[in-house]
């Protein structure tokens, strides 16, 4: 593929790699949906509790998964992304 005006030719991808990076995009974006879904359910028990115990469990695991989960799969989506969108048509 040729960039106008500039003259860097690029490489195309075969169709089984493009498989292969769509398939690890939507693996990253459902970890992140599905962390997202975990937040969302934390969340509204943390709100509707009124132990202590618990509260502080459901912060203490949104922490961890913010740390963790949110990180890796979030920089998986935007890299995967931006590869597949210099790479494909």
């Amino acid at each position: 593929m040729n960039i106008t005006g500039k003259g860097i030719r690029m490489k195309k991808l075969s169709m089984k790699q493009k498989r292969g990076l769509l398939l690890l995009h939507l693996i990253f974006s459902s970890i992140l949906l599905g962390t997202m879904v975990g937040f969302l359910l934390l969340s509204i028990t943390a709100a509707n509790t009124g132990e202590e115990g618990v509260l502080k469990a459901c912060y203490t695991a949104m922490h961890v998964l913010a740390k963790t989960t949110v990180r890796a799969s979030t920089i998986g989506t935007v890299v995967t992304g931006v590869l597949l969108s210099v790479w494909t048509r």
